[in-house]
């Protein structure tokens, strides 16, 4: 502003001096008129006014400028905040995660080695298992060699099962005929009985003596009159040993096809004196 009215006041004065020249020129002149210029000269440009506003008007815009500048940095300001408080939440976020992860991490670890221990436990409580299962069995059948089936005895009502039993055992084994009512323990039918049903129920005899189950098993197998009266006795079995004879029957079976002496002993096939499981005949399978 100062400097618009130094501007002001030297045009102000260069005019007074122009104005005042050429005052005097004309005074000068004897015939009181001034000399007209050989050429017209163009009008001078009109010089605009200075506009008194001009100053207020830039005032007011550098004034609402400033304004705006300020508003815009206050709002960078809050945004520059805002994001900061998120880094800050999503940094304690991140800090809680990763301390979350250390300890699920140090949960899973002790958690696998638990598990590795009640695996080693598992394992050994399964071969304990295999080994208690294998005994059961063992003692199960070795109770049963002490007992013949028989089927094919027709079955009335109110008899005497021993009696029967003792009766039919003495004439397939007349050699130990005298001592087989203190030989056979107990005889008895197996299953309940019912109406419906019109054959026979087999019969489990239990010997007292273990050489008097022996000789009649043997005499039964090449009796005559068991095979007359069609009677069948039978060794009393374990699960697992009727299980390994119905996998070794096929291998029986053919080797009796081809004219060899095969047969059973417990568990076992026996083809031409040797004896065979039926763990021999899976690995041979292998």
């Amino acid at each position: 502003m100062e400097d618009q009215e130094e501007t002001h006041l030297a045009m102000h004065s260069y005019a007074r001096r122009t104005l005042s020249t050429n005052m005097e020129t004309v005074a000068g002149q004897s015939d009181g008129f001034m000399p007209l210029p050989d050429t017209p000269e163009p009008n001078p440009a009109k010089k605009s006014k200075p506009s008194s506003d001009s100053p207020a008007v830039s005032d007011t815009m550098l004034m609402r400028f400033m304004q705006r500048m300020e508003a815009m940095h206050e709002e960078t300001l809050r945004r520059i905040q805002g994001v900061e408080k998120t880094v800050i939440e999503n940094s304690n976020s991140i800090k809680q995660i990763i301390n979350s992860l250390e300890f699920h991490g140090e949960q899973v670890k002790c958690l696998n080695e638990k598990s590795n221990e009640m695996q080693k436990k598992i394992g050994k409580l399964e071969k304990e298992n295999v080994e208690l299962r294998d005994r059961c069995n063992d003692l199960d059948a070795y109770k049963r060699r002490w007992n013949l089936r028989v089927a094919g005895i027709p079955e009335n009502s109110g008899e005497n099962v021993k009696r029967i039993i003792i009766d039919l055992f003495s004439q397939v084994s007349p050699s130990i005929a005298a001592d087989l009512h203190f030989g056979i323990d107990i005889a008895h039918r197996l299953g309940p009985r019912f109406a419906a049903e019109k054959s026979s129920r087999r019969i489990i005899v239990l010997f007292s003596s273990r050489s008097q189950r022996d000789t009649v098993w043997k005499d039964a197998k090449t009796s005559n009159l068991l095979r007359e009266k069609k009677i069948k006795v039978f060794e009393d079995l374990s699960q697992k040993d009727k299980d390994a004879r119905t996998l070794l029957w096929p291998t029986v079976e053919r080797a009796r096809r081809e004219g060899k002496r095969a047969g059973f002993h417990g568990p076992f096939a026996v083809i031409e004196g040797k004896r065979l499981s039926a763990k021999d005949l899976a690995n041979k399978s292998t």
